[in-house]
């Protein structure tokens, strides 16, 4: 979803846009025109004038008697006026005006519109619903002394948790593997998994979500089956290459296993006790055609399984090939494991806020590059960070240059985390030595 915003203008000579756009303005007293553009919206465009308002009262003026060079200089709350010939006779950037009096370049404080989209990501979640989620228990909260609970418990929980803090950032969808129709047999029918999402990628879809998901204490009657994740990602890649809208594509795979039910099994051998290598080309041509997958496992161990007919992959290491699947993916986690492996629900929580956190990015291009930078103020859900710039992103709240070009922004701690949960964002360019 593109939001773009107007701008409004201020007796302080300057403009607000909410939701990520941004605006400069003129330091003299403005004259407004307006116009309509295509979509009917009426956009006020701000016509600067050169010379900055003077005196304590309007009119008022105070001549130079010092002799000093000539110059004429009349008192207010922007400075001196100071005659000029040329540009390097006037300080703090101004430049030499027609009028041959230094003022600053209209061209720099004019005011311009400028429509930053908000960039609103489509995120499938491609969760495992098969009957591991519910027949193996493991610690919700790193405590010993406390009861297991089921894996969905704590998936349902998390997912519950994500979808109140980043629906209103991000267009969410789900897809169940396998879909609710299946059930735990060894044959195909433990294998379904619906064409389309169960959930279609929308704005606001969280309460749609936890609806359709089986519910947290949900047993072996609703949960079941093998792990057809493939299937999974197929049904979700294809609904996110169907949505034409611009906006950044994402899959979110969780899984407790490795996946089985291959399209191609010849017989129940091959569909439930081989490992699906294809899997990984899926998500390797996925990233080709520009949706990254996050892979986050369940209670994953880095052994290789046994060689049975239990309905598990044999002979096949979990840990290594969801390592895979996070590199083919295009967004590997930082460290040794590409995946996000989470051993109980409290690492399952930071896992899935941690990815929510990085499809949502906290770097704001500025266009054009601020004239005065050190002029420019940010304020991020209604909390003022002003002009004061953090010298470290990663422990202080506010923002700050992305880099020497001042062509970007980077949000930081609080400012990041509330610009994500709501995308609103004020950002102003003021000129030097207007209040």
């Amino acid at each position: 979803m593109t939001e773009t915003m107007t701008m409004k203008t201020t007796t302080y000579c300057l403009s607000t846009l909410t939701a990520a756009a941004l605006c400069l303005v003129g330091c003299g007293e403005p004259a407004a025109t307006s116009e309509t553009d295509d979509s009917g919206d009426t956009l006020v465009t701000i016509n600067p004038t050169t010379t900055a308002t003077t005196g304590a009262t309007e009119g008022e003026s105070e001549s130079d008697t010092s002799g000093s060079g000539g110059a004429s200089e009349t008192s207010g709350s922007t400075g001196d006026v100071i005659e000029c010939e040329v540009d390097e006779e006037c300080p703090n950037g101004k430049v030499c005006t027609d009028a041959k009096e230094c003022d600053f370049d209209p061209d720099d404080c004019g005011e311009a519109i400028i429509d930053l989209p908000v960039m609103t990501p489509n995120v499938v979640l491609v969760l495992d619903k098969s009957r591991s989620m519910v027949s193996n228990a493991w610690d919700s909260d790193a405590d010993p002394n406390t009861p297991d609970v089921t894996r969905w418990f704590s998936l349902y929980s998390v997912v519950e948790l994500i979808t109140a803090t980043f629906d209103s950032s991000m267009n969410l969808g789900m897809v169940l593997y396998p879909s609710a129709a299946a059930i735990s047999e060894y044959t195909i029918n433990a294998c379904l998994v619906e064409a389309t999402p169960e959930v279609g990628v929308a704005a606001q879809n969280g309460g749609a979500i936890l609806a359709t998901m089986p519910p947290a204490n949900a047993t072996d009657a609703q949960i079941s089956g093998g792990t057809p994740a493939r299937a999974g990602v197929i049904s979700a890649y294809t609904h996110l290459l169907g949505i034409a809208d611009g906006m950044p594509k994402f899959v979110v795979l969780v899984t407790d296993g490795a996946a089985n039910c291959s399209l191609e099994a010849a017989d129940e051998t091959q569909r439930f006790e081989i490992y699906d290598e294809a899997l990984l080309t899926e998500v390797a041509e996925a990233k080709a055609q520009g949706i990254m997958t996050f892979v986050v496992g369940i209670d994953i161990a880095d052994v290789e399984s046994e060689v049975k007919n239990d309905g598990n992959p044999d002979g096949t290491n979990a840990f290594q090939k969801l390592n895979e699947l996070a590199l083919a993916g295009g967004v590997p986690k930082d460290g040794d494991t590409a995946f996000y492996n989470s051993l109980n629900q409290i690492e399952l929580a930071e896992a899935l806020t941690s990815i929510s956190e990085e499809v949502l990015p906290c770097l704001i291009p500025l266009e054009p590059v601020p004239q005065y930078p050190n002029e420019v103020q940010v304020s991020v859900g209604g909390v003022d960070y002003l002009d004061t710039k953090v010298t470290d992103c990663e422990t202080e709240d506010g923002w700050m240059f992305a880099d020497e070009k001042m062509d970007a922004i980077l949000l930081c701690g609080a400012a990041c985390s509330d610009f994500q949960m709501t995308g609103e964002l004020d950002a102003q360019y003021k000129c030097p030595e207007v209040g």
